[in-house]
């Protein structure tokens, strides 16, 4: 049986990390454009939990055509839950180069590990904090097959090993599919069941999209709604499975 996590607010706590890094290259744009607004962090979240984005690229380029257009708050909270950036783009009639956006975002995150960096800065990924406890991980991996699903590259997964001293061998990555695209599920499972731990409704539609396209069923655990976090989550499945 297969235990598969997302990664960022599952496993890492990334509010000092990938959500300031989103507030700080949406302001950096802004600025560009000549608009000084400020975007709160929990706005960030909110649109995240809400959407389906697949990497935070997208989520800053959608909240800097909210701005442009109006007012961010009422844009994310009028939000459809599960639409994306194609929903945004076709809503403004516009786009924003994605990789301009993603060299500032990259060079905020990973600071000197990026080399195409657009300015010197030291990398918010050093913020991170694991959120799982390790000998939780320790313990499922002699029960379960684990795994990640994330939107992070794989350079960003292998910080991520880093923060937690834990290395996970059967990962997807955004190089190979990015979610919610069910493919990225069927590229570990090969079918077998398990759970699935996400912590928005991006990772809630990989599963459903995955046991429609491919007639095969799957747990899903949300973070916030099902359980209080990836180690109550891990803890119940220790004592089912």
């Amino acid at each position: 049986m297969w235990l598969i996590f997302d990664v960022d607010g599952v496993l890492i706590d990334v509010r000092e990390s990938y959500d300031l890094a989103t507030k700080m290259t949406v302001e950096h744009f802004l600025k560009k454009f000549g608009k000084d607004d400020e975007i709160s962090l929990d706005l960030i979240r909110k649109l995240r939990q809400k959407g389906a984005f697949g990497d935070d690229f997208k989520v800053s380029e959608a909240l800097i055509l909210f701005a442009m257009a109006g007012d961010v708050q009422q844009f994310v909270e009028n939000f459809p839950s599960g639409e994306g950036i194609e929903w945004v783009r076709a809503k403004f009639g516009m786009a924003i180069e994605p990789r301009s956006i993603e060299r500032i975002f990259n060079t905020f995150y990973l600071g000197e590990y990026y080399e195409d960096r657009a300015f010197d800065f030291d990398g918010l990924w050093k913020k991170e904090k694991p959120i799982v406890r390790r000998e939780l991980l320790e313990k499922t991996k002699d029960r379960f097959k684990l795994g990640v699903i994330t939107g992070r590259s794989a350079l960003e997964l292998e910080l991520a090993g880093k923060i937690l001293g834990f290395h996970f061998e059967n990962a997807v990555t955004r190089e190979l599919y990015v979610k919610p695209d069910p493919k990225a599920l069927w590229y570990l499972t090969k079918g077998e069941y398990g759970v699935y731990i996400g912590d928005t409704v991006n990772d809630e539609l990989l599963v459903e999209n995955y046991k429609k396209d491919y007639g095969r069923n799957f747990g899903f655990l949300m973070v916030g709604r099902d359980v209080k976090d990836v180690n109550e989550a891990i803890e119940k499945l220790l004592d089912t499975f």
